[in-house]
C-alpha cells in the first residue's frame, strides 16, 4: 500500500466530542488544525489506501459519519486568478502570466478559464501548472489529478447539500458512473 498526504477542509470545527468521534470513526492517520487565522479548519492525513481517491474517499466517508460535519474540500482551491496563480507559482508575476494567457508571450495554447465574468477570468490551477512545466520548463510542483477530482466532487456535494438536492445528486452519479 502508499500512503498518501493530503488535507479536507471542514465545513466548521468539530467540538471535543466530535474530535474523540472522529479518532474513533478511523481518523487516528490525520490531524485536525486551523480555524484561528483563516476560519478554515483542516484535516491533514496520512492515509494508506490503493489509489488516492481510495485515501480521500475513505477520510470523507470517516467524516460523514460524525453527524453535523462533512467535507468542503480537498486539498487546495484548485480555480485561480492569474493574481493567485503567481503567488502559488512564486516565480512568475500576474503580468507574465497574462503574457502568456493571452499569447503575447510564450508558445501559445495557455488554458482556457475555466470561468470568464465581469473581466476575472478563473483557470484550473492543476491545468496551469501542468501547462508552465510542460511547455515552459518551469520548475513546479505537479497537481494530483485525483485530488482536483476529488475536490470538484466534494463541492458539487456541497451544492447538492445546500439546495437539498443529495439523493438526486446520488442517483444521477450512479446513472452516470
Amino acid at each position: 500500500m502508499i500512503s498518501w498526504d493530503f488535507s479536507i477542509t471542514l465545513n466548521r470545527a468539530p467540538t471535543g466530542e466530535e474530535l474523540d468521534a472522529l479518532f474513533e470513526a478511523g481518523l487516528d492517520d490525520c490531524s485536525v488544525s486551523g480555524g484561528f487565522t483563516d476560519g478554515k479548519v483542516h484535516v491533514m492525513c496520512d492515509r494508506e489506501a490503493e489509489t488516492m481517491l481510495d485515501a480521500i474517499a475513505s477520510v470523507v466517508a470517516q467524516i460523514k459519519t460524525v453527524p453535523g460535519l462533512w467535507p468542503l474540500g480537498v486539498g487546495e482551491d484548485d480555480g485561480v486568478t492569474l493574481g493567485d496563480a503567481a503567488r502559488r507559482h512564486g516565480g512568475r508575476t500576474q503580468a507574465s502570466l497574462r503574457q502568456l494567457a493571452t499569447g503575447q508571450r510564450g508558445p501559445g495554447g495557455f488554458p482556457a478559464p475555466l470561468i470568464e465574468a465581469d473581466n476575472i477570468s478563473i483557470y484550473s490551477w492543476a491545468e496551469v501548472s501542468e501547462w508552465l512545466r510542460t511547455r515552459m520548463g518551469d520548475d513546479i510542483p505537479q497537481e494530483n489529478p485525483d485530488v482536483v477530482l476529488a475536490d470538484a466532487l466534494v463541492k458539487v456535494n456541497c451544492r447538492a447539500r445546500a439546495a437539498h438536492r443529495e439523493e438526486g445528486l446520488r442517483q444521477l452519479f450512479e446513472a452516470i458512473a
